[in-house]
């Protein structure tokens, strides 16, 4: 078979992962196989949107039918039309994609001033989009996409770009590059080029690329095919240094990896390879420190002698395609030191196996490199791993899947799935009566992190429509890749309901203020409008806005419970409750009814424990197959396990020279209560240790006056909440009531904090008692005793089953595991 891999030569040319990936194959294609491929580049600039155009136009009308195959894997060279186009995609013009600088203007056509971020851009719309040849492009853009079209789309175009019909100021806004109009008319020809008429098989170089809104079309099938680099297969020697090449610019993060290494206390030479614009920046930035070195521009046999004998490769990129260097790094036997947001990376690199995948930032980077450097051992294990990890990565397989003569089906095969194009992308809505960023308590944490694996994982973009003080104000924030937060402040009017119906309650409502009062709030109802007008799945967080997600949005939705709301609220309103308060007894109507219309008119239940969903089914006649559990989960990328010779170095640091105890805790009923007992029972009969209480329940007045061992931190940060975790002796747990699961459990655990809890605070987790200490609260006071008498070997012991357990079966990735089964 005579195959042509038609590829852009890029104008001023440059060598990258692209070109390395055209030549492994253009190489072994022609030695591995019986086959015969040429590659055929055509010079592709793209500095501005009339070179960009120009390029698509050339490949359009390039006549390749002298061969019996063609595979493309890049715009603009997919435009080629062949009976037998195969597709191998490593990314789209990601600036009119997935990192479009305006994605929450690209809901509105460019034919809208809203879409148009810029007066100038907004001016020329308003008054030329009544224009002959813009009315017609405008025709062109939103029809089906059709090949037949190109020869008018292009004309217009031209006509367009270079025509005497528009003033130059008109013109250039229109244009702008990136830009509405322009991002439109690139994906209208993407869509004509990948079509499923026009292709014959889809793949793609990464899981993480096919997650990426608008890349391939809804439905089909696509192969993940991993490739190797065209460097020789190598193994590690010694272990001697860390290094890393990349280009020195800004998405591959080289700064935050300086900046990260020069905090560590890494004992270790970092080596730096490569040039780029940041490369003056970076060394100003490491200064005098010996541990750093700048290798320059190497050669890729310098590269192969360098990986050779590092200890680990740390390689930061955002949400990156792919990462050559990550398989190279494997490939040699070294563990990777990444981010939890570096995209292709971390279908390789699994944290605490085959090396360090954490939160990117300065604190837990620093973190990872010192643990790599000062456990040599452990990091050779993890690249020993690694190498296995990346065994199925070689030209012979990369071939086999790649040249398969029929339309791909689902192989058995996990190195190779078969995913579904997901088109324009899923959009989640999600209601919600509180903000969730930054996440401080049990309820924030868990909707930031379980929306934002969402996004990472199943390519969702979510939007969170929250609400927030009446002092506020209206915004919307990115606030993790893939997931934006709208914030709308109360009206005066849903102020005034909540005020009047905080003072008759006396207890905090906010939430069940918001089950009718989200009427009183147009700015809200416009924006629900807006967002659900694009949505393909609503989410009803917490059942309060029930009602509201109801009447505003047609399409399926999930109710995602954290707790059984109706019996919360019963404890939280019980004194009402108890004075016959009339207002009370309506709100936990309110409540009860609520929550019955979002169990039974949802698509389906998402639930923290498994006895949630057994009350839901009994309470509300719900299916016995109705309903998941997505359990609380940890973030371990950010949570560190502090072993026990670490604590005793930061409590020296901090200066601890009595036990701490830990208790978090919102301001809920079920915390109140563990609260009042730590204050009233379990802190008088420990009179030499220290009790901190964090979290929103400080803010109770029933905790104003404390005994003298007792604390109230107040709300802590991220931050302060890590110095926590990492410097207590102890972190309890006494509850005895609530629903859901404990959070709080699973920061302690994923720490390496010992865990006083009873059986009811560890329900849904199911710790085992070697991994715990589990006593009920008549117990409390002798168990917490005998934890504290306990010696270090044996409390490291439980603590390292705890966390073992945590990691287990308590990431993100598994609950999101579960979403994916049930959308």
């Amino acid at each position: 078979m005579k195959i042509a891999l038609v590829a852009p030569s890029g104008v001023p040319f440059a060598v990258g992962g692209a070109e390395k990936l055209w030549w492994g194959l253009q190489h072994h294609v022609n030695q591995l196989s019986d086959h015969q491929l040429e590659l055929i580049k055509l010079p592709s600039a793209e500095r501005n949107f009339p070179e960009l155009i120009a390029s698509y136009r050339r490949f359009a009308e390039l006549d390749l039918s002298h061969f019996d195959r063609v595979i493309s894997t890049k715009y603009p060279a997919w435009m080629v039309e062949h009976p037998d186009h195969h597709l191998y995609l490593q990314h789209t013009l990601r600036g009119l994609y997935d990192t479009y600088p305006w994605p929450q203007r690209a809901e509105h056509a460019p034919f809208e001033p809203q879409a148009w971020p810029g007066e100038k851009g907004r001016q020329a719309i308003r008054l030329l989009r009544h224009h002959p040849r813009l009315k017609r492009l405008k025709h062109l853009l939103e029809a089906t996409p059709e090949r037949a079209q190109l020869p008018e789309l292009f004309g217009i175009v031209h006509a367009l770009l270079n025509g005497s019909g528009l003033p130059e100021a008109a013109r250039d806004g229109l244009f702008a590059f990136p830009g509405p109009l322009t991002r439109a008319i690139v994906h209208h020809l993407d869509a004509i080029a990948l079509a499923p008429r026009a292709i014959r098989r889809y793949a793609a170089i990464s899981r993480n690329v096919t997650r990426r809104a608008d890349y391939f079309p809804r439905g089909v099938p696509i192969q993940v095919i991993h490739h190797p680099s065209d460097l020789p297969v190598f193994e590690g020697r010694n272990h001697d240094y860390l290094f890393t090449v990349s280009r020195l610019d800004g998405p591959k993060r080289i700064d935050l990896l300086l900046r990260a290494f020069l905090r560590s206390e890494a004992d270790i030479e970092l080596r730096i390879a490569g040039t780029g614009p940041q490369e003056a920046e970076l060394k100003a930035l490491a200064g005098d420190d010996p541990r750093v070195r700048f290798l320059g521009f190497v050669r890729d046999s310098e590269i192969v002698a360098q990986y050779r004998d590092a200890l680990a490769v740390p390689f930061l990129p955002y949400d990156e395609d792919y990462g050559l260097i990550t398989v190279e790094a494997m490939g040699a036997g070294k563990a990777v030191i990444t981010c939890a947001d570096a995209g292709g990376v971390n279908e390789f690199v699994e944290h605490g196996v085959t090396g360090w995948s954490v939160a990117p930032s300065e604190q837990a980077l620093a973190r990872a490199l010192n643990e790599a450097a000062m456990d040599r051992a452990r990091t050779r294990q993890m690249g020993d791993n690694a190498r296995v990890r990346v065994a199925h990565v070689n030209w012979r397989q990369t071939l086999d899947h790649l040249l398969a003569e029929a339309p791909v089906e689902r192989p058995s095969d996990p190195q190779f799935p078969v995913v579904t194009g997901i088109g324009g992308g899923a959009h989640w809505l999600v209601l919600n009566t509180f903000p969730v960023y930054p996440p401080m308590g049990g309820g924030q944490s868990r909707m930031f992190h379980l929306y934002r694996h969402i996004a990472s994982e199943l390519g969702v973009r979510v939007t969170l429509l929250s609400l927030t003080g009446p002092d506020d104000e209206e915004r919307e924030q990115t606030i993790a890749p893939g997931v934006s937060e709208h914030r709308v402040p109360l009206s005066r009017a849903q102020a005034r309901r909540l005020h009047d119906l905080t003072q008759a309650l006396e207890a905090p409502v906010d939430d069940i203020a918001a089950i009718h009062g989200w009427r009183d709030n147009p700015a809200f109802i416009a924006a629900l409008k807006r967002h659900a007008a694009h949505a393909t799945l609503g989410v009803c967080a917490h059942p309060y806005l029930v009602h509201a997600l109801c009447e505003h949005f047609d399409g399926p939705w999930l109710y995602e419970s954290h707790n059984v709301e109706r019996d919360l609220k019963q404890a939280i309103l019980a004194d009402a409750l108890s004075r016959g308060v009339a207002e009370a007894q309506a709100a936990l109507a309110d409540v009860e009814a609520a929550e019955r219309r979002a169990c039974q008119e949802s698509s389906e239940v998402l639930a923290c424990a498994e006895g949630d969903l057994r009350l839901f089914r009994e309470r509300y006649q719900l299916p016995a197959d109705k309903g998941r559990v997505v359990p609380n989960c940890a973030d371990l990328a950010a949570l560190p396990m502090i072993d026990l010779p670490t604590r005793r170095r930061w409590q020296a640091r901090l200066g601890q020279h009595r036990p701490v105890a830990l208790f978090l805790g919102s301001w809920h009923g079920p915390n109140l209560q563990a609260a009042e007992f730590i204050c009233r029972r379990l802190a008088p009969a420990h009179p030499g240790t220290i009790f901190y209480l964090a979290g929103s329940l400080c803010d109770h007045p029933g905790f104003r006056h404390l005994p003298p061992n007792v604390r109230a931190l107040g709300r802590v940060g991220d931050a302060e909440l890590r110095v926590l975790l990492a410097s207590v002796d102890v972190a309890l747990n006494p509850m005895t009531s609530g629903s859901g699961s404990n959070l709080k459990m699973l920061d302690y655990t994923a720490s390496g904090v010992p865990v006083l809890t009873t059986a009811f605070g560890n329900r849904g987790l199911d710790f085992a008692a070697d991994a715990v200490w589990l006593a009920e609260l008549e117990a409390f006071p002798r168990a917490l005793g005998e934890l504290l008498a306990c010696d270090d070997a044996a409390r490291q012991a439980r603590v390292a089953r705890a966390r073992e357990r945590t990691e287990r079966h308590f990431a993100w990735g598994s609950a999101v595991r579960v979403l994916a089964s049930v959308v």
